[in-house]
Order: structure tokens, then sequence, then C-alpha cells
């Protein structure tokens, strides 16, 4: 009998290597199993380009291609159906002469959805389902909300000081270290987007930008329901691309895109997050300030949110959210402990 867990495990990392150069598609990881050899692996790089299926099998040394059809593949994610971007996935597998394929989880997407499983077991090719399964659900959760709410995965991040406070009456404080820092700048980089209120914009002057590690800027999105700020702030003067949501019309530069946002509902977030999923926005990451996380998490707008508790001795001001969830990952940097959930839906 073989434990199919540990391959799959391979195969999530992999899918984990996945950027948001994926975009709108899912994370996917496969790898190739000759009896206990891996001769395969691959994941989906980047929207539009090849599947992991395809990336997997292409990896294949020429002196192991021999045996693909003797080798097992491992999806965390059904092969796709359809003809999109690519050809289906399913075919490949077919086309391969793979006679097992071991999936995560079904795909929810309606196109695909259980017709690949029965397509391959209709060929002759044995499937076994669910290896898994949670760990493969939770790497396309943010999938799988832009496809049935046409809305971006949010994720909140906070430090708190040992006394459970974020944010002091008055003024600027610092509660983290520049090692916690630097992983604030690997999660920027894997977003679309980062978010700021106006007081954070007013009192911080934030660049927004991922500038201490290698990878791609976010765009900035400012909310400023008055349209106050000042022109010489570094989002509304830097040149980096930043979307601008008030209620009123404003002359901006070029690289500032204006969106007028009715502010008055009470539920106006919520209400914002569609039409940030229509500009292309499918991830934020929301920072600050203290009111606006507060707002996000008062009317359970988060999909995930990453806590950095520190030993700052801040014991006063706002305090910081109680979000309930999944405990995803656990780092610890240097003195603070920084925790990631996704909520538990």
């Amino acid at each position: 009998m073989i434990d199919h867990t540990p391959y799959m495990q391979r195969a999530i990392v992999l899918a984990k290597l996945g950027t948001k150069a994926v975009r709108s598609n899912p994370k996917v990881g496969s790898i190739l199993v000759h009896k206990n050899r891996i001769i395969g692996e691959g994941y989906h790089k980047k929207y539009g380009d090849a599947h992991a299926e395809v990336n997997c099998i292409e990896s294949v040394r020429k002196k192991d291609q021999h045996l693909i059809a003797q080798s097992r593949i491992y999806i965390t994610l059904e092969p796709c159906y359809h003809r999109g971007k690519t050809p289906p996935c399913v075919d490949l597998i077919i086309k391969n002469n793979i006679k097992e394929v071991i999936i995560g989880i079904t795909d929810p997407n309606p196109k695909v959805s259980g017709q690949s499983i029965a397509k391959l077991r209709f060929t002759g090719i044995s499937v076994v389902e669910g290896i898994c399964k949670e760990e493969c659900h939770n790497l396309i959760r943010p999938f799988i909300k832009l496809m049935n709410q046409n809305s971006p995965w949010v994720h909140l991040k906070f430090a708190k000081s040992k006394f459970n406070y974020m944010a002091a009456k008055e003024g600027q404080v610092w509660l983290s270290t520049p090692q916690s820092k630097l992983y604030v700048h690997t999660l920027r980089s894997d977003v679309d987007a980062i978010m700021i209120g106006t007081n954070t914009a007013k009192i911080d002057d934030p660049s927004l930008t991922t500038r201490i590690v290698d990878g791609d800027h976010p765009i900035r999105i400012v909310l400023d329901r008055k349209g106050e700020l000042s022109s010489d702030l570094n989002i509304l003067s830097d040149g980096y691309p930043t979307i601008y949501v008030t209620s009123r019309e404003r002359t901006l530069p070029s690289f500032v895109k204006l969106l007028i946002h009715d502010f008055d509902h009470e539920n106006q977030l919520e209400k914002l997050l569609p039409k940030l999923f229509k500009l292309k926005i499918f991830s934020i990451i929301v920072e600050g300030g203290s009111t606006l996380l507060k707002s996000f998490s008062n009317f359970n707008l988060w999909d995930e949110v990453t806590v950095i508790d520190t030993q700052h001795e801040l014991n006063s001001g706002m305090k910081a959210p109680n979000l309930n969830g999944i405990l995803v990952k656990r780092t610890y940097c240097d003195s603070n402990v920084i925790s990631n959930f996704i909520k538990n839906n």
C-alpha cells in the first residue's frame, strides 16, 4: 500500500512557489513519481503560461522520459478540462499514457468540477482523490473567492504590543523590529495591492514599496474620503502606480488612478472591493491605519491575517482586533512572533 501523503506534500511545497504572477489562477503543484523516485516536478508559475502538469512532465530528463508512462502523477488540484489560455491538462496526461493520477482536491470551477476525473477514469486511468485535501483546499482559497464572489483576497497585517495595543492615541509608534519589517516587505511582494487610510498617509508618509527585498512593488491604494491629502506625499508624487479612492473629483498625476467612491454607506468597504476586482486587483494587504484595520475586522471583510506580537510596552490607545482563524504559519523573528492565520469559514 503506497502512502501518497509525502508525495502530495512535496507537490504542495511546489505550488506555494507560485507568486502573484499566477494572478486569478490557482496555485498548483505537481510531481511525477516512478516507483519511489521523483523524476519530474512542476508548478504553475504565471497566468497564461504552462500549468503545473505541463511543467512537471517537461522537467523529466531525457534519460527518464521512457519512465513517464510507468509513473504516478500527483497534482494538488484536478487537471483542467477546458481549453483556456492553454490546452486541457487532462488530455496531456492521457497522451503520455500515465496510468495513475493522484489528486488533492476536485476543481471547484464549474468548467471542470469532476469532468477531468471522469474522463481519466473513462479511459482506464486510475484516479485517487482527496490526498491532503484540506491543505490543497487552503492553497486555492483565494481562487475560490475570486471565482465565487468577484472580490479580492484581503490580508490584514498589524503589529501589537505585549498589552494587545496596535496604535497610540496620538502620533506614530513603531512596534515591530527591522527583522520583522523585512518579513512584511516579503508579504508585500506577493500581493497585487497594499491599502492604507488617510491618517496613515498623512502621519507616516509611507512609500509602501518592496524596496528591501526582491520583487514587484504592489499597487498602492489610499482611501481619502474628503480628497484632502497633500500632493507632496510619497504615494502621490513618487511615480509608482497608485489608486486614489475618494468621494470627489481631483486632479492627480498620470501614475495615480482616481476612483470615485461613496463613503456614506455603512458597508462602503464591502462595496469597494468589487470595484477593485474590476481593476484586476486580486489580492490586497491592508497595513493601516488602526481605524481601517478595525473596519475590515468589524465587518468581517478579511480572509487572512498576519499578526506581529512584539515586546513593546505600549499599554494605551487602540486595541488590536481579536481575529479567530486557522494558524497556517508561525515565525520567530528576533524578539517578535509573527503568526499567519486564514479565516475559518
